[in-house]
């Protein structure tokens, strides 16, 4: 006879059922993609803040961008992503830290991100 784990995990077949069994309730949710283009001034790159279980920011443009979590956000105070490179929030690591909005500004013309944001559905 499996113990009780092994039973868990034997009917675990996608991230809802696990995140269903760990915390006794169901959730669904569903993916949210936008791209934008900051430039010399801050722009918020967030559409589901309050909402949204994982955000990923990736810089997929030609210029040097900086993730901040205020309007105030500069090249030299901000999280800085190279061409090519990513940040990720997760609620389970990050906690409160996912319900705030978000600002990007770029080194100069030519800054593109794309955010995805995992967003709670409601079913």
């Amino acid at each position: 006879m499996p113990d009780g784990l092994d039973l868990v995990i034997r009917n675990m077949h996608s991230p809802r059922d696990l995140f269903s069994a760990w915390y006794g309730l169901l959730a669904a949710s569903a993916p949210q993609e936008n791209d934008y283009s900051p430039a010399g001034t801050p722009l918020t790159i967030r559409k589901f803040p309050t909402t949204s279980i994982s955000v990923l920011v990736s810089n997929t443009g030609a210029a040097n961008v900086a993730i901040g979590f205020s309007a105030g956000v500069a090249l030299a105070n901000g999280i800085l992503l190279l061409q090519g490179q990513a940040l990720s929030l997760s609620w389970l690591e990050d906690g409160d830290l996912l319900m705030y909005q978000m600002w990007a500004i770029s080194t100069a013309g030519g800054g593109t991100i794309h955010v995805v944001e995992n967003v709670l559905s409601g079913g």
